[in-house]
């Protein structure tokens, strides 16, 4: 699943806010465009409640991806660990390790130790 694309927040320039895969590739006219795999809209009731992720074009269309041009995205960002968790469930997907930054760190410090010590 994760050779699909990366798991993703995407700010379009409607305000809506989609958690999707995302791959980037072409229109039909090779113009560049994103291409939202199983894309779930981001919504908030109210300040005090948590967000939520509704399907996305439900009841309009049964089609599970869309091809969206670059002019309709206003940002992509790195959702965050809870978001990414509750797509992942939502969406019944791998849902990839978060990691801290201390995590990273030292995983990358063992890799380094490691290839020292083979070499």
């Amino acid at each position: 699943m994760l050779s699909e694309g990366s798991i993703r927040l995407v700010l379009l320039t409607s305000g809506q806010m989609l958690v999707a895969r995302l791959r980037q590739t072409t229109d039909s006219d090779g113009d560049r465009a994103y291409q939202l795999i199983r894309p779930l809209r981001l919504v908030k009731e109210a300040e005090t409640e948590p967000w939520s992720l509704l399907p996305y074009l439900a009841g309009l269309t049964p089609q599970r991806n869309v091809v969206m041009l670059k002019p309709a995205v206003a940002a992509v960002l790195e959702p965050e660990a809870r978001i990414l968790q509750a797509y992942t469930q939502s969406t019944n997907q791998e849902c990839p390790p978060s990691e801290t930054p201390v995590e990273r760190l030292k995983k990358a410090f063992q890799e380094f130790t490691d290839s020292i010590e083979a070499g």
